[in-house]
C-alpha cells in the first residue's frame, strides 16, 4: 500500500551507528506498493493482512540494530510486487495467488512487466544487502520474518517462533535453547513454518554460500503485531542472540 505523499523505494537502509559487524534485515517489512501498480488491484484488508508483508517486522529488525548499534536493511516493496525471497526463475516470484486470495495486479503479465519489477526493485534491494556485507570484516547476519498463526489456506500454526536451519544449526540450536528457557513457554520449532531448503533463496544468495554465521527467525505475527509488542519480543530475541553472537559457536554446514 503506498504511503501517502511518498515513493516507494527498492529498500531502506538502518545506518551503522556503532563498530560492529552485525547485520539485520528483513526482505518482507513493507507492504508499499508503487502508484503506478494501482494497489495490484486489491482493497481494504488485503493490504494490510499477511499476504502482503510480514507484519511487525520492521519494527523489530529497528530495535534489534538500535540494541546492537549494527547496520539494518528492509526491503521497501511488498512481496506481492515481487518476492526477493524468490529466485527470478520461480512461479512465485510475482505471486497470482497468495494464501487463497487472487491478485488482480499480477495475471497475464509479458516478460517485460516482470523484468521492470526485477530491475527496479527485485535487483536493487539484493544489490544493496551484498554491498552492505562487504563492507563488514566478519559478519554476523539475522534474517527476520513473521508468519501468520491462521492461514485461509493449510493448518493453523502454534508455535511461537521458527528457526530456519540449513548451514549453520549450530548458532540456531544456541538460540533455540535460550528462547525455550525463558520463562514465556515458548515453543520454537526448526524449519517451521517453512524449510530452509525450500524457501531460502536470499540466504542461500548472500549467506550460506559463502558459510557467513547467521539465524534465520521466524516470529509468530501475533507477538508483533503492535509497536509495543515488537520491542518487547526485540528485546527478548537480542538477549538470547547475545549468547549466539559473542559464544563459541563452531559453524558446521548440514
Amino acid at each position: 500500500m503506498r504511503q501517502m505523499g511518498g515513493m516507494t523505494e527498492a529498500y531502506k537502509l538502518i545506518p551503522h551507528e556503532g563498530n560492529c559487524d552485525i547485520f539485520v534485515f528483513g526482505d518482507h517489512a513493507s507492504n508499499d506498493i508503487p502508484a503506478e501498480f494501482n494497489n495490484l488491484g486489491l482493497r481494504g484488508e488485503d493490504l494490510t493482512r499477511h499476504i502482503a508483508w510480514d507484519i511487525g517486522t520492521e519494527t523489530v529488525i529497528r530495535h534489534l540494530c538500535e540494541h546492537f548499534e549494527c547496520a539494518g536493511q528492509l526491503a521497501g516493496f511488498s512481496r506481492l510486487l515481487i518476492d526477493p525471497n524468490r529466485g527470478t526463475n520461480a512461479s512465485d516470484l510475482v505471486p497470482e495467488v497468495s494464501d487463497g486470495t487472487p491478485i488482480p495486479g499480477n495475471t497475464n503479465l509479458s516478460i517485460a512487466d516482470i523484468q521492470h519489477r526485477i530491475d527496479n526493485y527485485y535487483l536493487p534491494y539484493h544489490n544493496q544487502v551484498s554491498a552492505t556485507l562487504r563492507t563488514l570484516k566478519k559478519p554476523f547476519v539475522i534474517y527476520i520474518h513473521s508468519f501468520t498463526p491462521h492461514p485461509l489456506t493449510g493448518e493453523n500454526r502454534s508455535m511461537d517462533f521458527g528457526l530456519l536451519v540449513k548451514h549453520d544449526p549450530n548458532s540456531a540450536e544456541v538460540l533455540r535453547q535460550n528462547l525455550t528457557n525463558l520463562p514465556h513457554n515458548f515453543t520454537v520449532e526448526v524449519n517451521q513454518p517453512y524449510s530452509a531448503e525450500y524457501y531460502n533463496h536470499t540466504m542461500d544468495t548472500h549467506v550460506t554460500e559463502p558459510t557467513l554465521r547467521h539465524l534465520a527467525i521466524e516470529i509468530r505475527q501475533d507477538h508483533i503485531d503492535t509497536e509495543e509488542k515488537a520491542r518487547h519480543i526485540a528485546a527478548l530475541l537480542a538477549d538470547c542472540i547475545e549468547p549466539v553472537i559473542n559464544g563459541s559457536v563452531t559453524l558446521h554446514s548440514t
